[in-house]
């Protein structure tokens, strides 16, 4: 078997050990819920269910509302309520403390969030065809600010672009690091249809258009670079290309989106979408069908599309301003001196002029004309689908927290349509709310179709792909893993993936004192682009005696395989199935194999190991397994092996400092200190330490190293290794 390189499979009882390298270092009455149970929305002539967000003026969601607040009409005709219940999102879903005695039998629990547990879901669709590169900026700072300060541990986020994305930083994730990445590969891309393909358009010299007379343009293939201008202002299929790109990928991540439960939120980040607007004048029936079914699909997946433009309030260069306005009496008399503009226009109302317009001609799609079509389309798709959009404000961050509020709880309700009969029209929903000082977000409609259950995998093939195709964790079977890097030759990196399962959740055959179980193990290596680089499977069948059953009741089911990899970035998804019940569980790990032909700071994976309490010269240290469990009773020995370490005087300098979080909260900061080397070879550097747990309490915690090299280039001077670990009694 091979992944992508050389690949060598294992099977033990016994626990599997990590990579040790210490020893060369010391030479809801109201029905209530939470979000994370199985919700699905269901759309049948039976039953039709709505996921409505309510809010008061601030925002936050509005709590307490009974059944008879809500009125539910469709087509205008007014529907009975027969389901109503508020499902609350912002409720805590876990707690780091396994609790109780037994804390040392608790499952093993490191395959990311289960349907049941599931936070807030949220998907950028970054429009990188209609957003300025100088707004791209905005857009990277916007979203950093958002996962550092809103992403909460269960939530699950996702970075797509229209075009210009790679598959494996397009999927959804809790991994902060993984996100960040994602987010700054947001950079300008070329494309025949990108609206910002020049700077600027064409413009006018002012100084040679007196009186509103014949201008003169500067050349548009010297402004452009020599590159084609695809957004002629007179020509519209430019615009509607663009935004059915936008809007097909915008349908795809909402089918993506619909296996996850609850109520999630996709947030498109545009330039405005004109060819939504009832002004835009392109094909209003193929328009109105594709929103319709779009809206549909939404419903069906309870996605709301919330919409930012990420223009904001700027200011035209095709408007005047007051100063350049010329002045007018209140008879409408342009005063002496000043003359009247060709482009002014007449107050319909009374003929007057009230200001001045752009020129089309003039100013292509960049001016104000543009931007409220733009706003229209923005805000037709988020009323649509029940969404929030952000538009003229210069206060991103405060616009994505009234998204991400308003993501906090919902009211699920239900009623049975009073016209029975599906013939695919299109039909209209509202939703009224019995309350004052509030804003209510609910869906258009949906179509009237009968929708197919997706038949059940047939084989035990097909259930192990569509296992691993899945964004969600499935817990059936609960086990955990480690993915450990450190250098190999011709500069590729040798990867360790050790996995244990939890064995109290395994069925296993008993007879004269032997123990056997029937298990299929499946690993599939993707790049950073989604493309599969390798794989591993295996069917087990482990007969273990009495003594091999206590333990590994105990400590878990280990298996392990190894595998080197060129420089990038991967994932590695896996999935067990018992085969004595049918039983499955998932997990996926990112891990990122640095360059070091680059010559920049890198570092291994952070390595553990368990050693006795206040025992700093400890040589053997206890093995800890894939869960990464250790008693409160031991310490936990650290390392990293730093690679490309910049000398002076033939000697590094390297700062490393260590921090404990848990629950993304920092509890422990250790002040910065001086890496000791020792030895003569200074192409690798250990940094280890030890931490006593003496005081730590039972749950899961998060190490963080951070290492810096002080005779490195500010930008490539740190690098940061993070693992999580559990305390047990």
């Amino acid at each position: 078997m091979r992944i992508g390189g050389e690949l060598m499979k294992k099977f033990a009882v016994t626990a599997v050990c990590v990579l040790c390298i210490l020893n060369a270092a010391l030479a809801q009455k109201q029905q209530s819920r939470n979000a994370g149970d199985d919700q699905v929305i269901r759309i049948s002539t039976e039953l039709v269910q709505l996921d409505v967000v309510v809010t008061d003026k601030s925002g936050k969601i509005k709590r307490g509302l009974e059944r008879s607040d809500f009125e539910i009409y469709e087509n205008g005709k007014k529907q009975a309520t027969s389901f109503f219940e508020f499902v609350d999102s912002g409720k805590t879903r876990h707690s780091s403390e396994p609790g109780g005695k037994d804390a040392d039998y608790a499952p093993i629990t490191g395959q990311g969030p289960s349907a049941s547990q599931i936070g807030r879901v949220f998907a950028f669709v970054v429009d990188d065809l209609t957003i300025d590169y100088d707004d791209l900026n905005l857009v990277r700072k916007m979203l950093n600010n958002f996962v550092d300060n809103e992403v909460k541990p269960n939530d699950l986020i996702a970075i797509v672009r229209t075009v210009g994305g790679k598959g494996l930083l397009q999927q959804f994730s809790a991994d902060k690091a993984l996100l960040h990445r994602a987010i700054s590969t947001l950079t300008p891309v070329t494309h025949q249809l990108a609206a910002f393909n020049n700077p600027a358009p064409p413009r006018l010299n002012p100084q040679q258009t007196p009186g509103g007379g014949t201008a003169s343009m500067t050349n548009t293939e010297e402004i452009n670079g020599g590159m084609p201008d695809s957004d002629n202002p007179l020509d519209d299929t430019n615009r509607a290309m663009r935004a059915f790109m936008s809007l097909g990928t915008a349908g795809f991540v909402v089918d993506s989106m619909k296996q996850l439960p609850g109520r999630k939120s996709l947030v498109l980040i545009s330039g405005g979408l004109p060819v939504l607007s009832a002004n835009a004048g392109t094909e209003s029936a193929n328009l109105t069908d594709f929103l319709n079914s779009l809206t549909d699909r939404a419903t069906r997946a309870s996605v709301s599309i919330n919409t930012m433009d990420i223009r904001g309030l700027k200011a035209f260069s095709g408007i005047a301003g007051f100063a350049d306005t010329p002045a007018r009496s209140a008879m409408d008399v342009p005063v002496s001196g000043q003359r009247q503009s060709s482009s002014s226009t007449n107050d319909p109302r009374n003929g007057r002029g009230f200001g001045r317009v752009p020129d089309e001609a003039l100013f292509g799609d960049n001016n104000p004309f543009d931007e409220m079509e733009g706003h229209n389309g923005l805000r037709i798709l988020a009323a649509a689908t029940g969404g929030i959009s952000v538009l003229s404000k210069n206060d991103f961050d405060d616009g994505l927290q009234k998204i991400a509020g308003a993501s906090d709880g919902y009211y699920l309700l239900a009623y049975t349509p009073s016209d029975t009969k599906f013939n695919g029209d299109f039909r209209k929903v509202e939703v009224k709310v019995k309350a004052d000082g509030i804003r209510v977000y609910s869906r258009r409609g949906y179509l009237a179709r009968e929708e197919k259950p997706q038949a059940a995998p047939a084989t035990k093939q097909d259930q192990l792909l569509a296992a691993i195709k899945s964004p969600l964790a499935l817990r059936e079977v609960e086990m955990d893993a480690t993915l450990l890097y450190k250098r190999a030759p011709q500069n590729r990196g040798a990867v360790d993936i050790d996995l244990v399962i939890d064995s109290k959740k395994l069925r296993f055959e008993s007879n004269e004192g032997k123990h056997k179980s029937d298990l299929d193990v499946a690993g599939f290596v993707f790049d950073q682009f989604g493309k599969l680089r390798g794989g591993f499977s295996e069917t087990i069948a482990p007969v273990l005696n009495q003594d091999e059953f206590a333990r590994i009741m105990k400590g878990g089911l280990s298996y392990s395989a190894n595998t080197v990899l060129a420089p990038g970035v991967y994932q590695v998804r896996i999935a067990v199935r018992d085969n004595k019940t049918g039983s499955i569980g998932t997990l996926s790990r990112y891990l990122e194999i640095p360059d070091l032909s680059k010559a920049r700071l890198a570092a291994s994976s952070l390595l553990l190991a368990a050693v006795p309490a206040g025992e700093m010269d400890a040589k053997k240290p206890t093995p800890i397994t894939a869960d990464r469990r250790i008693s409160n009773k031991q310490d936990l020995r650290y390392a990293v092996i730093l690679y490309n370490a910049k000398l002076k005087d033939g000697r590094p300098q390297i700062k490393s400092q260590l921090i404990i979080s848990r629950d993304g909260e920092p509890i422990f900061k250790q002040p910065e200190e001086m890496v000791t080397v020792s030895g003569k070879d200074q192409s690798e550097v250990i940094k280890w330490g030890q931490l006593a747990l003496s005081k730590a309490k039972p749950g899961r915690y998060t190490m963080t190293l951070v290492v810096t090299d002080e005779l490195a280039e500010k930008k490539t001077q740190t690098v940061t290794r993070s693992m999580d670990f559990m305390v047990v009694d």
